[in-house]
């Protein structure tokens, strides 16, 4: 059987039970899984690492961002899979057994926005947090999210999805892990950790702002993100901490300030650390170390994390959660499941965080979290075209 082209992968999913694809953001890596030779729920990092191990080609799947559940979901409580068969479309190499050729796909139409719904009193929520902060300064950072509901007249036409994916976000990584009715979809710019025989990568991806309308305000508003303060300090809380947890098992090589991250809606600072690690560590276990950073948890961890669950109204799942592959010999690479939207059935949820400080402006907040979701419901809006 000859290597199957993209167009036919991609239309694939809209009749495969269970399917994933994974790119990274420069796509020099990207595989298509489709059916279950094993699956796992629910599992923590340990319990991940050992079944991996046992697997002849890589897992794909996600841990849920706090032990807090979803109802009603079998994918947004963790979960990972072994495709019954994995393309590799980077060496064009396919692992499993076909059983299943490619034949022509059946046309099915995009599904068209009936509703949405959003939490508008966020603000007032996220405002308890900010003059939490302002009385306690050993409170120093909380990540808070909203969730948007957007009802549909249909499910989506994945293929349609997935090629939208890489013309409208060509320098995120990709993500979609479909479990018969359920689909998680990200375009997260965050790294969490990438282990490749002793290496590492990460990042500190935190303070945001727009894209300009042109190359002159967009060279602008950069140069006002990297000397905005509170921006500045909302991104050495992230890089400060992955530091103190990475430094005693890695020797870390960072620059001396963040870079300009630029992605199609907002730019972000961003900070790349990489280094060597010392002894024997995977993946999972620089993951398990790293989770939840500042980027998506706070400062100081047990009173952001208290704080989360009590002002956001609905539990995150895989939003916000390691999501990636691991492959047996504990390399891989986690990133972190932002930009994202959850479908079941004829509903998608999506979720977008930002970094409250003490100084936070609630309203603006807001705002960014609405930029945020822009990703996802240009994919959505393009369905019904």
């Amino acid at each position: 059987m000859s290597f199957p082209t993209e167009k036919q992968l991609c239309d694939r999913f809209d009749r495969s039970e269970h399917a994933v694809y994974f790119a990274t953001a420069d796509k020099r890596t990207r595989y298509y899984g489709f059916g279950v030779r094993e699956e796992k729920f629910g599992a923590d990092f340990q319990d991940v690492a050992a079944w991996a191990r046992e697997q002849r080609y890589p897992v794909f799947g996600g841990f849920s961002f706090d032990e807090q559940s979803v109802t009603d979901s079998a994918l947004m409580n963790g979960y990972f899979v072994l495709p019954e068969v994995l393309y590799d479309i980077t060496d064009q190499h396919l692992w499993g057994r076909e059983t299943d050729p490619f034949g022509a796909p059946t046309p099915i139409a995009g599904p068209a926005i009936t509703s949405q719904t959003d939490e508008y009193d966020w603000p007032d929520r996220v405002q308890t947090a900010v003059d939490d902060m302002q009385q306690n300064p050993n409170h120093q950072k909380v990540v808070l999210g909203r969730q948007r509901q957007v009802r549909l007249t249909g499910k989506l036409n994945l293929a349609t999805l997935l090629a939208d994916l890489a013309t409208q976000q060509p320098n995120s990584y990709h993500f979609v892990l479909k479990r018969g009715d359920e689909v998680f979809v990200s375009a997260t710019p965050e790294r969490l950790a990438k282990v490749n025989r002793g290496q590492f990568e990460t990042a500190g991806v935190a303070g945001t702002i727009r894209r300009g309308t042109d190359e002159a305000e967009d060279a602008r508003l950069a140069t006002e993100l990297l000397q905005d303060p509170k921006n500045l300090q909302e991104h050495a809380y992230v890089v400060e901490t992955i530091v103190s947890r990475l430094q005693d098992v890695a020797t870390l090589t960072l620059p001396d300030g963040p870079q300009i991250m630029k992605n199609p809606q907002v730019q972000h600072l961003y900070t790349p650390i990489v280094g060597q690690l010392n002894g024997d560590n995977t993946v999972l276990a620089l993951a398990e170390r790293l989770h939840p950073t500042p980027a998506l948890g706070g400062k100081p961890v047990d009173w952001a994390m208290a704080t989360i669950q009590t002002i956001e109204q609905h539990p995150r799942g895989l939003f916000a959660g390691p999501i990636g592959v691991v492959k047996p010999d504990g390399d891989g690479e986690m990133i972190v499941g932002i930009r994202s939207m959850w479908l079941k059935q004829w509903t998608a949820t999506l979720f977008a965080g930002a970094g409250i400080l003490a100084d936070s402006d609630v309203q603006a907040e807001f705002e960014e979290t609405g930029l945020k979701m822009t990703p996802m419901m240009n994919l959505l809006k393009e369905q019904d075209k």
